[in-house]
């Protein structure tokens, strides 16, 4: 399965509704998303200027008082992350109406958000949803039933395949991903983190594959991939503010014995399995990194269902000294919704109900626990809802 740039965004409607509310949008994500696709089919009475052109460029990095009177005031501004510091000279008038679209470093994005009355989206990869047609909801708002679904053959194809939408789908999936990581060296990593050796950074990306879903550990890190510890603090907090990487926090409790670092996940599994080697959807099952694999396409399916609804997703993990470990955490309305795995090369299924009791009992409310299925492990019955990750 390839992706096709043509599929409609869910985020459409959202903004689209939106328009009357606003008069300031900033629509983030990965590159390659389709961002431009998006703002341009739903701002239609909007002027357009692209920050990667020379002339608008550096009249935004010289003269930036002077920008929105050379291109006005009612105007999408495509990658503004080449000018980040045009977000402090934005017009405050009222007949003003700017959307912005790029990625700037966070603390740019909440020193906007402290200033200014701004509409913030987030454009992921397509989700599964989204390919088929269906609508997008929210893991977790409603109670998940129980029952048992399994996903259809073709799943670890799906995973590797990746995304990211393809104007051209005659290319393969490991030339596309080559393609796309060329155009994301020479369009980002040098021309805005500044970054110009190019082997270092993509071992860099090699070994934050291999960690997918795992805690972050600058330090660790680092030295697998032959950098300084700043250099990978740096490095990775690019990653996120450009949508490349996802931001799994610890979740947030009064507990002494629990792990506070974050998990990093990939927002794209195409791309992580492209950098892990994997050319196959034989191979994404056969693989050593398949559990995290599985529980990183996850993680980025949720965030992509709430962000295709205008929503932050409230997905944080558990993990305390003693290793009892709960590989998701849903915040829901009705109290804490933990996520598990069914699958061959997971744990146990009665393990995980064990490690998820330790989190029903100090994080209350608690719901029962939710079992994500891949499909290669079937139960008869249980009492606990079994999802089909194709279905999240």
């Amino acid at each position: 399965m390839t992706i096709a740039s043509h599929i409609a965004r869910s985020l459409a409607p959202v903004l689209t509704a939106e328009k009357e509310q606003f008069n300031l949008f900033f629509i983030r994500g990965m590159p390659g998303v389709g961002k431009t696709t998006l703002v341009k089919s739903v701002f239609t009475d909007l002027s357009y200027v692209d920050l990667q052109d020379i002339y608008p460029q550096n009249l935004a990095r010289t003269q930036p008082k002077d920008f929105f009177g050379v291109y006005g005031k009612r105007l999408i501004v495509d990658s503004i992350q080449y000018c980040p510091d045009l977000l402090d000279y934005l017009p405050a008038d009222e007949s003003a109406y700017i959307v912005l679209v790029g990625y700037v470093p966070q603390e740019k994005l909440n020193a906007l958000k402290e200033k200014r009355t701004v509409c913030i989206r987030l454009l992921t990869p397509f989700s599964q949803r989204e390919y088929s047609g269906r609508k997008a909801e929210a893991l977790g708002v409603e109670p998940v039933p129980i029952r048992i679904t399994y996903p259809k053959p073709g799943f670890f194809d799906l995973i590797r395949n990746g995304f990211l939408p393809r104007s051209d789908l005659s290319l393969s999936t490991g030339a596309f991903y080559e393609s796309w990581l060329g155009e994301f060296f020479s369009r980002h990593v040098r021309e805005v983190l500044h970054a110009y050796k190019d082997t270092l950074f993509f071992n860099y990306l090699k070994v934050l594959a291999r960690h997918n879903m795992q805690e972050l550990n600058h330090s660790k890190f680092a030295k697998e991939a032959g950098i300084s510890y700043a250099t990978a603090i740096y490095w990775t907090d690019f990653l996120v503010d450009c949508g490349v990487l996802i931001d799994v926090p610890s979740l947030n409790l009064s507990e002494r014995r629990q792990v506070k670092r974050s998990k990093i996940a990939f927002a794209d599994t195409g791309l992580l399995c492209f950098l892990l080697g994997i050319s196959s959807g034989d191979a994404v099952f056969a693989s050593d990194a398949y559990p995290e694999i599985l529980s990183g396409f996850a993680a980025a399916e949720i965030v992509k269902n709430y962000a295709s609804l205008g929503q932050t997703a409230p997905l944080f993990f558990y993990r305390d000294t003693a290793r009892k470990h709960v590989e998701l955490v849903l915040q829901t309305p009705r109290g804490t919704l933990p996520l598990a795995f069914l699958s061959k090369k997971s744990r146990s299924f009665k393990e995980s109900i064990r490690h998820g009791a330790v989190l029903i009992k100090i994080a209350s409310p608690c719901e029962d626990m939710v079992f994500i299925s891949d499909g290669t492990q079937t139960l008869d019955s249980t009492a606990y809802p079994i999802l089909s990750a194709s279905l999240i």
